[in-house]
């Protein structure tokens, strides 16, 4: 049976008066589970002495009861108390053997006291039940670290904070406790660390072909990447979510005739939209656009189109991948796109594809990843009550001709009519860019995706 340890502080009087008057019979289990509540409940507004007292009443009724076992052996551990916490998060793992968290904190416990094989295989079992698990993967990445096994850690780091970003820890990192905030700034810095000197080997027969000053603000995107140079003020409604190219201005609607070539793929709009209205008759191929995890972060902005038809796509190329039986099924249009100066890069992009928004649908506000891509929409079928906002600026769209934009402008378009709509969409440069620019940004971005390729982690 567990007592008030010397790390608790004594309880004041009307605190233990209170917690006594809250006191259930252990007669009857689930009046111990009322009291559990109240001490969880307790321990999570950080009334501490309360929750002392109500967990200290807990274990006389219920000694191996893994909540309060689990909160005394919190309090061992952040006291530095590690023995005592290790043997208060074995006494509740011998009641709960299948609590991922339990063998986390007994991991950080072992860690504490130095004893570093059993602290990764106490992380390695909490893996092994809750896979992902983004904080056993930064703790264990940092024992790796801790080791000298660097190859390893950055493969943890990596991908602890690819959870860590399904979470939303990366957003809102403030909301941590500063251990878990303390060791994910560490990952972060390692993985940053990596990817600048992968990087810089990357573009080096590029800088010594054309020279450094023709990639001066190539390298000042990736110092602001990397977190070593800040973001620069700009557009209220621009926001880039993977990269930010400097030194272009904030535009987010372009004028047609910046690109002339446009008129080529309007001149075919018929041919394009009699091969639209073939495909669309059978409902092959066509899948929807928006599929996220529905414990990702960012799902809820996408709830009402994910995994819904109501916005589905036709894609010739996704994430620069060419969708070898659409392309077939639409001849005249694969053709034409393939011969477009469209933004290459190897597992990014071209993004070419039909999007057909349903009747009633709206695409909710958001941003694009990064400012070196510009999107051009030739709209094909258009009733109605449609219309796009890019930006401070909503338009609608006029069959055969072209609009061109920055996704990284906040955007949203939307189909208040009782018809389909739809548009061929693909991705091209951003003009400001020289062509020495665009060759570094392919490289950066590519090489990004293999240095996680490398490292165990999918794009």
């Amino acid at each position: 049976m567990v007592h008030c340890r010397p790390t608790v502080q004594p309880i004041p009087c009307n605190v233990t008066a209170l917690a006594e008057l809250n006191a259930p019979s252990a007669s009857d289990p689930t009046n111990i589970d009322a009291l559990a509540e109240n001490a969880r409940q307790s321990a999570q507004a950080g009334q501490l002495q309360l929750a002392t007292s109500l967990y200290t009443q807990l274990l006389q009724l219920a000694p191996g009861h893994a909540d309060a076992l689990n909160f005394f052996g919190t309090r061992a551990l952040n006291s530095e108390q590690f023995s005592q916490s290790i043997e208060l998060f074995q006494r509740a793992l011998a009641t709960h053997p299948k609590d991922a968290s339990l063998h986390k904190n007994l991991g950080l416990a072992y860690r504490g006291l130095g004893a570093l094989p059993e602290a990764l295989a106490a992380f390695d079992t909490a893996l092994s039940i809750r896979h992902g698990y983004p904080a056993a993967l930064l703790h264990k990445a940092a024992i790796l670290e801790q080791l000298g096994r660097h190859q390893e850690a950055l493969n943890g780091y990596l991908a602890a904070l690819s959870q860590a970003d399904k979470h939303g820890w990366l957003v809102q990192p403030a909301g941590l406790p500063s251990g878990l905030r303390h060791v994910m700034q560490r990952a972060i810095a390692a993985v940053q660390q990596a990817r600048k000197a992968y990087l810089t080997q990357a573009l080096m027969p590029l800088r010594t072909k054309r020279g450094a000053q023709a990639l001066a603000r190539v390298d000042r995107c990736l110092r602001i990447y990397l977190g070593k140079e800040p973001l620069p003020a700009g557009h209220p409604q621009q926001r880039c979510t993977l990269m930010t190219f400097p030194g272009i201005p904030a535009q987010a609607w372009f004028e047609h005739g910046q690109f002339p070539w446009l008129a080529e793929i309007e001149g075919h709009t018929d041919a394009i939209r009699a091969e639209l209205q073939a495909v669309l008759g059978g409902h092959e191929g066509f899948r929807p656009f928006i599929t996220i995890p529905r414990d990702h972060a960012g799902a809820r902005r996408w709830e009402a189109l994910n995994d819904s038809p109501d916005w589905n796509a036709f894609f010739f190329y996704r994430d620069g991948q060419r969708y070898d039986e659409n392309c077939k099924r639409c001849p005249v249009t694969s053709a034409l796109l393939d011969n477009l100066p469209l933004s290459r890069m190897a597992g990014h992009s071209p993004e070419t594809f039909f999007s057909v928004l349903k009747p009633g649908a709206h695409i909710p506000p958001h941003t694009g990843v990064i400012n070196v891509r510009l999107v051009v929409h030739l709209p094909l079928i258009i009733p109605p009550e449609c219309g796009i906002r890019v930006g401070n600026i909503t338009r609608g769209w006029k069959e055969g001709e072209c609009i061109v934009f920055d996704d990284t402008f906040e955007h949203e378009a939307w189909n208040r009519s009782d018809q389909t709509r739809v548009v061929l969409i693909f991705d091209i440069w951003n003009p400001y860019l020289t062509p020495t620019e665009q060759q570094a940004m392919r490289i950066v971005v590519e090489g990004l995706g293999r240095f996680n390729q490398l490292h165990g982690q999918s794009e």
